[in-house]
């Protein structure tokens, strides 16, 4: 498949510390593709990086083979940008600025007057067009925000934790847009919402310490787990410190916390869980589940360790 964004041992420090470092990975043309990482693991870095809001301090990155470095213009008109915190102009009008925006683009005013309506149709903020940001909602300002993003119609469409903060009917409208009306984009978003990653992206990479970590389709990535699976068993009452005492001469028993009254540990084979719930037994048990591992688990694992 013919990559859409390519990147090449990127590296960007902020005051010395290392935000990026040597990162390099593709995203497939027409495929939808999500990094998944911590507050300051480098997320929103690595999008302004990709449409020249901050300069790299090494490597190369290409969108539909165009280099950042010196094709900026051209790469602006078929990408669009939702950062992750809205920062809409409060002495413009909603309409205003998504025409503005539309023209920076590359449309003439007409198109962008007649895109910002359909938009503002589509999200369900077509009364507010007259107003101001400073009168709209938290989620007014996010839909406009990604409204702006693809007034232009981009090919390439990079979205900063685009749900964040809001309602499900609001995240509900943004992902189905994104689902039924921009098929055969390339979409590149970040979010720490792992049920969203899941569901909407094609490829999941997680990103730590400046680094992608893994990369795969979902299946994929679970493959690698072995068949970890994750246990608990929750008490009528907070269990004693003893039991994860007692949990420590059993190796197989997976990262035990107790966090409250409920028991959490992981395990790859089903009868570690069973030495578990024997020692268990001399407490108030109340209930047992037990899941196998997805994308959260992965994550605590990378970002956490102890999954091994």
């Amino acid at each position: 498949m013919e990559a859409s964004i390519t990147l090449k041992s990127i590296a960007k420090k902020y005051r010395g510390k290392a935000v990026l470092a040597d990162l390099s990975f593709g995203v497939e043309k027409g495929s939808t593709f999500v990094i998944v990482g911590e507050n300051g693991a480098g997320k929103s870095t690595l999008l302004k990086i990709l449409v020249g809001l901050i300069e790299k301090d090494a490597g190369m990155a290409y969108i539909h083979g165009k280099d950042i470095t010196n094709r900026g213009d051209e790469i602006r008109s078929i990408t669009g940008y939702m950062p992750q915190i809205s920062n809409l102009d409060d002495d413009l009008t909603i309409l205003e600025q998504l025409i503005i925006y539309g023209q920076l683009h590359g449309l003439s005013e007409q198109q962008a007057k007649d895109s910002a309506y359909y938009w503002a149709d589509v999200l369900d903020f077509k009364n507010l067009l007259r107003e101001y940001p400073s009168h709209l909602s938290f989620g007014h300002q996010r839909k406009i925000c990604f409204a702006r993003a693809i007034v232009h119609n981009p090919e390439v469409i990079l979205l900063d934790e685009p749900t964040t903060g809001l309602d499900p009917r609001s995240r509900a409208k943004i992902w189905s847009t994104m689902d039924k009306l921009l098929e055969k984009k390339t979409i590149l978003f970040t979010t720490q919402n792992f049920s969203e990653a899941e569901r909407y992206a094609e490829r999941i990479a997680i990103l730590h310490h400046g680094n992608i970590k893994m990369n795969g389709t979902l299946d994929k990535l679970i493959e690698t787990t072995h068949g970890l699976a994750r246990y608990r068993i929750s008490f009528e009452t907070e269990p004693p410190e003893d039991l994860l005492i007692e949990l420590k001469e059993y190796p197989k028993v997976i990262r035990p916390n107790i966090n409250g009254f409920e028991l959490e540990f992981y395990a790859h084979k089903r009868r570690e869980f069973f030495t578990v719930l024997r020692i268990a037994m001399k407490y108030q048990m109340e209930d047992i589940d037990t899941t196998l591992c997805r994308l959260h688990d992965l994550f605590v694992g990378i970002t956490d360790g102890g999954l091994e």
